[in-house]
């Protein structure tokens, strides 16, 4: 009797959690973290910056020209060379500090997450952020052998071909760009603070809400 009322107060959640739509698709405005294709630094190792510029674009409903993108990414640079000395290699728990210090964005972190997680989030309604080993993405329009390490800003995904849909900032053609399911999982990883390591790194990711 005891297992069946379990089952009974757990039915809501199960359907819940098998009523995701089989496709989702924000609309979250796109840019390079070399929006002028300068992959000096501090381009080069912006993308973080860049993921919040998206992120804030979104929550803020307005566009990102190519001017626009270049000057928030270099205040943000700014803004944390001079709170912290640095810019570089920011985890996800440093980033959603950064968003929501510099923008006010509504963000939290979770770990230990795959793309299921995302997946719900995106169902939400709310945008992701997440870590990646780089490398692992294998994307082939990045200098390679890639970023060590890397962010992407998850916009959507699709069920039909079990892809998740990012703007991934590491390429001028990473609008809407789509990583299989496994890749993802394979690549998500926090910063551990050393290259050699980031694949110990466990997985994380940033949920901002409009």
């Amino acid at each position: 009797m005891r297992i069946i009322l379990t089952l009974l107060l757990l039915l809501p959640f199960i359907a819940q959690a098998g009523a995701l739509p089989k496709k989702v698709l924000l609309d979250v405005p796109f840019t390079s973290q070399a929006p002028y294709a300068n992959w000096k630094e501090p381009y080069q190792d912006a993308c973080e910056e860049a993921a919040v510029v998206m992120a804030a674009a979104w929550v803020q409903k307005k566009p990102l020209t190519q001017k626009l993108a270049d000057t928030m990414i270099r205040e943000l640079v700014a803004y944390q060379i001079k709170i912290v000395g640095d810019y570089k290699d920011t985890n996800a728990e440093q980033t959603a500090k950064l968003a929501h210090d510099f923008y006010k964005l509504n963000t939290r972190v979770e770990y230990n997450v795959t793309h299921d997680d995302i997946r719900a989030e995106l169902a939400r309604g709310n945008i992701v952020i997440a870590p990646m080993a780089g490398r692992l993405l294998k994307n082939p329009y990045y200098t390679q052998p890639g970023p060590a390490y890397h962010m992407l800003v998850f916009i959507g995904y699709d069920d039909a071909t079990k892809q998740l849909i990012t703007n991934d900032a590491g390429t001028r053609r990473g609008k809407q760009f789509r990583y299989s399911y496994a890749t993802i999982d394979r690549a998500l990883h926090n910063w551990t603070g050393l290259e050699a390591t980031i694949t110990k790194g466990r997985s994380a990711m940033i949920v901002v809400r409009q």
